[in-house]
């Protein structure tokens, strides 16, 4: 049942970014929406096994789609504050888990799946009030209307017109280069982001992150605590909101190299803990089991960590690497391969502990997390404090220089030209 979501949740990445880039980020959150209500309808009034099959097919597409919603987010904030914004995603995200899974202790699961069409409509109404993103604007030459959509947001002339002309020099840079859309889709600011963020995202899922989370219950059955489903359930929900509402904080104050580097390191040292202390008892059977709660204390300090880098922060480098001609179909292909992960590594689980038992299935965990500490700290780009033409300049002219620390963003200073006496003021706003 909940491998149905995964199956339909690459369909929905991938016509998230078609629509993005047809009828604009905005209309295409707004569509989201319809999938994710008809979903949890066809949950809520359930007769039969099929309509939950239905229910969870179409939500799923739906989950799929919030690709425009990393897009849009990436698009309308300042390179300082773009991390944090986007790291509300996961918050958002976890906070619904963990609100399903309470809900359904106390109610019935028909009514929290008729309850949860709330959400839906409640998006699918507010994100009509709000400014289409001023970079799909741009690119469709609306640079009156970008300009407006830029000070609905910024509140400052100055920034706004900044935010544009950056955009322009970009654009200059590019039609020196006479690229075509074509080019700029086989080009290295589109190509080496693809693959970074294919593997980062393959790492992501062969770390156990996801299959934590889908089989939390028949993971604690495997460790022989005897915990009750729903209370296991809640237990994670909270551990991974809590987490998700201080990474945001974090994301902001290190970088996501740094972020991604760490949790990567904190998930492969507690996954370990929990597969030695398992692979002995599947060696010594007859012998009585101490620190029983040993597991649990790993797959909690396990979520902890994944929580504060690898599990939000490859979402959020999606709506930040690719170029802006590009951003929503690329952002979409990504994100279909990620879903694709994901349901496979969600559908191989039980064929894993066939095949390799319990502790050989936690050491595949260990492996991933183990390349992943080596990938991001060697290959991931930093991109903290970097505009998005920034970012992009960085894969196009290969620079080394991309640790996201040394941005000055907006300074106001002036430099006179003596042999005119004429002052050039340069106008940025920042550090």
């Amino acid at each position: 049942m909940e491998c149905l979501g995964a199956i339909t949740n690459p369909i929905g990445s991938v016509l998230s970014g078609v629509l993005a880039e047809y009828f604009g980020r905005r209309r295409s959150i707004q569509i989201s929406s319809i999938p994710f209500i008809l979903g949890w309808i066809f949950i809520g009034i359930a007769t039969d096994i099929n309509w939950l099959y239905a229910g969870r097919l179409v939500s799923g597409i739906a989950a799929g789609m919030s690709t425009a919603c990393y897009t849009y987010v990436s698009e309308i904030s300042t390179a300082e504050s773009r991390g944090f914004m986007q790291a509300l995603g996961p918050i958002c995200a976890s906070f619904g888990i963990l609100l399903t899974y309470t809900l359904g202790y106390y109610i019935k699961w028909s009514t929290v799946a008729l309850i949860s069409t709330i959400f839906g409509i409640f998006s699918m109404v507010t994100i009509q009030f709000l400014p289409e993103s001023p970079g799909y604007l741009l690119k469709n030459n609306k640079v009156a209307e970008s300009f407006e959509v830029y000070m609905w947001f910024r509140r400052n002339n100055v920034v706004a017109q900044q935010e544009i002309d950056r955009y322009h020099e970009n654009q200059k840079l590019k039609n020196a280069n006479k690229s075509s859309l074509k080019d700029i889709y086989l080009s290295p600011q589109t190509i080496k982001p693809f693959f970074i963020l294919v593997v980062l995202f393959l790492l992501q899922e062969f770390s156990g992150i996801y299959t934590l989370l889908f089989y939390a219950v028949s993971f604690f059955e495997e460790t022989d605590l005897n915990i009750d489903e729903y209370v296991s359930s809640i237990i994670v929900g909270v551990i991974r909101f809590t987490m998700s509402v201080m990474a945001a904080f974090l994301i902001n104050r290190f970088g996501r190299k740094t972020l991604c580097t760490l949790s990567s390191l904190g998930m492969a040292v507690t996954m370990l803990v929990v597969a030695v202390y398992v692979k002995y008892y599947e060696l010594h059977p007859q012998e009585e089991k101490i620190l029983n709660y040993l597991p649990l204390i790993g797959v909690i300090f396990n979520v902890v960590f994944s929580m504060v880098g690898m599990l939000p922060i490859p979402w959020v480098l999606v709506g930040e690497m690719f170029p802006l001609e590009v951003r929503p179909i690329m952002s979409g292909v990504v994100i279909c391969i990620a879903q694709t992960f994901i349901f496979i590594c969600v559908k191989i689980y039980n064929d894993m502990l066939d095949y390799l038992n319990f502790s050989g299935t936690l050491l595949v965990f260990v492996s991933a997390s183990i390349l992943a500490i080596g990938f991001c700290k060697f290959l991931l780009p930093e991109t903290k404090n970097k505009s998005l033409e920034e970012i992009e300049q960085h894969f196009r002219k290969d620079k080394k220089d991309l640790t996201g620390f040394d941005n000055r963003a907006f300074d106001l200073t002036s430099e006179c030209n003596t042999k005119s006496h004429q002052q050039v003021f340069t106008v940025n706003i920042g550090s």
